[in-house]
C-alpha cells in the first residue's frame, strides 16, 4: 500500500503528532512545507519551518519501504540546507513504518545516540502501538486502522467505528479532513474491487448533496452575499428583481464553492484546477456533478464529465 503521501498528508496537518512520535518537545510553532534545495536542485516536501528564525529547523523524511540510502539522503538535505543557511541549527527526523526497514546506516545512524538529539528515528508501528494503549479511540489510531489490519471482514465491521472516532475527536476541522481523506483513500487500496461509493458506504452513510450540512451552510452564505448584491442592484433596477437576482447568484457561487472542494478532496488536487472549469455550469449542472464524483476514479473523468456537461449546455 502507498504510504509515504499519507504521512505527509496526516503529519503536516498536524505537525505536534510528529513531534510527539519523535519524543521531542519543540519551544516554537512549526508548519511542514517544501522547499527546494539549490545545491542539488531538488524538493524536500519535509521541511519544518519555525516560527521564529532563531529555532531549529528539521527535515524529515517518511520511509514505507526498504531503502538502503535514506539515511544517505536525508542528511545530504540536511547538509545542502546548511550550506545555504549556515546560521541555522538543523535537525533531522526519520520515521520508519517499521523497525525491520530499518538499515540504521552507519555513520549516520549513530547521530541518534547524542544526548543533544539532533537526529530522531521513528518506528511508527511502536508509536501506534504505545499510542493505542494509552488511547484506542486516538483519530491517528484509527486513522491507520485499514493500513495495518489484514482481516477485511474487521475492517468491514469496525470502520464505521473508527471512522467515527476521527468525525468526533477534537482535532481542528481541516486535520480532520485530512485524517478522513487518508483513512478513506486506505479503505479504497484495501478494497480495489470495490469503486468509491461502494467503499464509503462501509463506513459512511452518504447524503445526497442538497442535505449535507456543508452545503447549507455554504448556500445560507450564498444567500447573504446574494442578498448584499441583491439590494445594491435592487436600488437600481427594482428591489423585487434585485433580490432575486442576488439570491439566484449567491446560491450559485455557494454550490460552485462546495463541489469545488468535494473535487479538489476526493482526488487531492488544488482547488484553482477544478474552480475555473465550474464557471459555466449551472447550478443543477454542479449539484450533478458533486453526486457523480463518488463514482469517479480519477480527476480526469471529472474534467471529463464536465467537459460533455457543458457540450450539451450549448447545444440546449
Amino acid at each position: 500500500m502507498k504510504t509515504d503521501k499519507e504521512l505527509y498528508k496526516l503529519f503536516s496537518s498536524y505537525p505536534e503528532l510528529l513531534f510527539e512520535a519523535a519524543n521531542t518537545t519543540p519551544e516554537d510553532t512549526y508548519k511542514m512545507v517544501s522547499i527546494t534545495l539549490k545545491e542539488f536542485e531538488r524538493r524536500s516536501d519535509g521541511f519544518m519551518q519555525p516560527k521564529s528564525k532563531n529555532s531549529p529547523v528539521y527535515f524529515v523524511e517518511f520511509q514505507g519501504y526498504s531503502d538502503k540510502t535514506i539515511y544517505h539522503r536525508l542528511i545530504m538535505e540536511m547538509a545542502a540546507y546548511g550550506v545555504e543557511n549556515p546560521e541555522r541549527d538543523i535537525r533531522g527526523i526519520l520515521v520508519f513504518t517499521h523497525k525491520n526497514i530499518d538499515h540504521k546506516t552507519l555513520p549516520w545512524h549513530e547521530l541518534t545516540l547524542s544526548k543533544k538529539k539532533l537526529f530522531k528515528v521513528v518506528y511508527l508501528e511502536k508509536y501506534l502501538d504505545d499510542l493505542e494503549k494509552k488511547d484506542p479511540n486516538h483519530p491517528l489510531v484509527s486513522t491507520f486502522k485499514p493500513y495495518r489490519i489484514k482481516n477485511k471482514q474487521m475492517l468491514k465491521k469496525m470502520s464505521r467505528t473508527w471512522y467515527r472516532n476521527i468525525q468526533q475527536s477534537k482535532l481542528p476541522g481541516s486535520v480532520k479532513e485530512s485524517f478522513e481523506s487518508v483513512f478513506t483513500r486506505w479503505m479504497q487500496e484495501r478494497f480495489v474491487n470495490l469503486n468509491y461509493k461502494e467503499v464509503t458506504s462501509m463506513f459512511v452513510e452518504l447524503t445526497p448533496l442538497e442535505e449535507t450540512r456543508s452545503y447549507r451552510e455554504l448556500v445560507a452564505i450564498g444567500k447573504k452575499e446574494g442578498k448584499k448584491v441583491g439590494k445594491i442592484e435592487g436600488k437600481i433596477e427594482g428591489k423585487i428583481e434585485g433580490k432575486i437576482e442576488g439570491k439566484r447568484e449567491g446560491e450559485i457561487k455557494a454550490t460552485r464553492r462546495l463541489v469545488t472542494r468535494l473535487v479538489a478532496n476526493k482526488f487531492n488536487i488544488t482547488p484553482q484546477r477544478i474552480a475555473p472549469r465550474l464557471q459555466s455550469l449551472r447550478t443543477k449542472d454542479m449539484i450533478e456533478l458533486g453526486d457523480n464524483i463518488f463514482s469517479m476514479d480519477s480527476f480526469e473523468d471529472a474534467f471529463q464529465w464536465i467537459n460533455e456537461r457543458k457540450k450539451k449546455i450549448k447545444m440546449a
